[in-house]
């Protein structure tokens, strides 16, 4: 937990791939916290001529379908090739970071503010984004669990590649302030929420106490 806390409590949220990031954040909007996603952040950002540019450059025409950016094959040849990876995060991961303190600011100076920040972050510990905010939240799920989630989605051996580029959730575990492993119904993990967003809600009450 960060020792400073802002005018809104901050909450990270990450968690592996098919963890249930997305899920938990719609949760917590359903909670009325205020929410944003990197991955959104990372689709405008494609749109940004310069970097789209740079991403071109970088990797060739085949990241770009019709003017637009192929993210799927942009996936493919970076989740295969580490240093296009470290490159590609490099490039987007400051303008994620700038957007997020963007929006944070945004809400603080909203009328009415909402109670609580949430951000999903993937990268939430391995770019050293937890210390923006005041708490963090990861989701963890067994892999095979995570595989059956994704198997519409992704090829075996593109997961494989992604999975093999996590951080090990117990170090996420060990890092974070709360965790929960989403093996259940919806309902176990909209429980969590609920009962996090009321911890955080009263720690923040009581800081904002003044002394006797």
């Amino acid at each position: 937990m960060n020792p400073h806390p802002h005018v809104i409590p901050r909450l990270g949220l990450t968690g592996g791939i098919g963890s249930g990031k997305s899920t938990a954040l719609a949760y917590l909007s359903e909670m009325g916290a205020a929410v944003i996603s990197s991955d959104a952040i990372v689709h405008e950002l494609y749109e940004h001529a310069e970097i789209a540019d740079a991403i071109r450059v970088r990797f060739g025409s085949d990241v770009s379908g019709q003017g637009a950016m192929d993210r799927a094959a942009l996936a493919r040849i970076v989740f295969a090739d580490d240093e296009g990876l470290a490159w590609l995060e490099a490039l987007l991961h400051p303008h994620v970071r700038r957007r997020i303190e963007e929006w944070a600011a945004e809400q603080e100076g909203a009328d009415p503010q909402p109670a609580l920040l949430a951000a999903e972050v993937p990268l939430l510990f391995e770019t050293d984004v937890a210390t923006d905010f005041d708490f963090t939240l990861v989701l963890t799920a067994p892999v095979g669990t995570r595989r059956r989630r994704l198997a519409s989605k992704f090829a075996a051996s593109d997961l494989a590649h992604r999975l093999a580029r996590q951080m090990p959730e117990e170090e996420k575990i060990a890092r974070s302030d709360f965790a929960f492993e989403n093996v259940g119904g919806r309902k176990e993990l909209r429980d969590f929420l609920g009962e996090t967003v009321t911890h955080i809600l009263a720690a923040g009450a009581n800081a904002a106490r003044p002394r006797a």
